[in-house]
């Protein structure tokens, strides 16, 4: 088996499911006006599915593993997500409630395929380059990041010259090719297929630091876009290019130049530090979108860092880990793309952004402690 065929494979599909887990997000100024016209509550509920989905598939993957070995968890979250972009295909030649049944069967599918996929794929990073784990896996998900910066301009462009369902489409080609890409078989010992109690800390941290990204990532469209139009989608790719840059800029760097418990702490802090400057800035898009960058990179590294260390800590149970934190991913994904919808029945977008400064304290608590916990 090609080794560059399997590491191209590998890489791509986890591109691929970063630009088709950014659309939803990039979708809010579009959905919520017309022809659309979803509320904010009804905005908000579109990610429950996803969120269950992914739940479902991160937690059935070392099960999975074990039937089909590793290359059957990344095939069944490929063909997951190509279903997924087929329902978002017809959303978009839809309308009323037929729009808004395919985008929620939509998140479903994608939520399922993001569980598996992302798990598989992280386990990949790990065991090609076994030498150098939190490296790969860093640059794993800064391509992840890279994905979801293009996706919202490439689904700008698409709406402009043929309709914004061309761009999912494209997506759908990508996942189908990648269906018959070559993998190597992996099957861990039976003990490698459950997830520990010890492992809960880093779930636990995952989920808060989920939080803050779906609270970022999934309403910037919508609070920038509001009163500036298309200022909305460029805050939402400025998020995600901020967290390209870093993540790829941090990926090498040296543990004796600044340790590892050093930068998940300052990542912590920095995120509450940028959920202020969000809050303060309504109104002025130009400042929004380098304050949206900022806060990319204020989230950069905190999850791959925890990602890889807990990948080094367990490394006969990888499948399980990655999909235990997958799961705490969506969930906390899923809290902070769904409570700002509610709480907007009691206080502007702007206030909640302040408010959520308040977890820069467990997530800066917890990452310095299981950090220090690895030396």
């Amino acid at each position: 088996m090609n080794r560059r065929l399997v590491i191209g494979a590998v890489y791509a599909a986890g591109i691929l499911q970063g630009a088709a887990f950014v659309l939803v997000p990039s979708l809010g100024r579009i959905l919520t006006t017309a022809p659309y016209d979803f509320s904010a509550s009804a905005y908000g509920l579109l990610y429950f599915p996803e969120v269950g989905g992914a739940i479902v598939g991160a937690l059935a993957a070392p099960l999975l593993q074990r039937r089909t070995g590793s290359q059957g968890v990344l095939r069944v979250g490929l063909a997951a997500n190509l279903a997924g972009m087929a329902l978002l295909v017809v959303a978009s030649r839809a309308a009323g409630t037929t729009a808004y049944a395919a985008i929620m069967l939509e998140t479903l599918a994608l939520g399922l395929g993001f569980g598996l996929t992302l798990a598989a794929v992280n386990h990949y990073a790990a065991l090609l380059f076994a030498a150098s784990e939190t490296a790969a896996v860093t640059v794993l998900n800064g391509l992840v990041g890279a994905a979801t910066a293009l996706s919202p301009l490439l689904l700008d462009a698409a709406q402009r010259y043929a309709g914004w369902g061309a761009w999912p489409a494209l997506l759908l080609a990508g996942f189908a090719l990648l269906l018959f890409a070559p993998l190597p078989e992996h099957r861990p010992a039976l003990h490698g297929l459950t997830w520990q109690p010890a492992m809960l800390p880093f779930a636990l941290a995952v989920l808060f630091y989920a939080l803050c990204e779906g609270t970022f990532s999934s309403w910037a469209s919508v609070y920038v876009g509001r009163d500036a139009g298309s200022w909305g989608t460029l805050a939402l790719s400025a998020f995600w290019a901020g967290m390209t840059l870093f993540r790829l800029l941090l990926a090498f760097l040296p543990q004796r130049l600044v340790s590892r418990a050093t930068l998940l702490t300052v990542s912590g802090l920095a995120v509450g530090s940028t959920f202020l400057l969000v809050g303060s800035l309504h109104g002025q898009p130009v400042a929004l979108v380098i304050a949206f960058a900022l806060a990319g990179a204020a989230c950069s590294i905190y999850y791959p860092y925890l990602m890889a260390l807990g990948l080094a800590v367990w490394p006969e149970r990888q499948v399980a880990l990655a999909g235990l934190l997958v799961a705490a991913l969506m969930i906390g994904e899923g809290l902070g793309s769904t409570a700002p919808g509610t709480l907007q029945r009691w206080m502007p977008l702007e206030q909640i952004y302040r408010y959520s400064a308040l977890w820069a304290l467990p997530l800066a608590g917890l990452a310095y402690a299981l950090a220090r916990r690895r030396g």
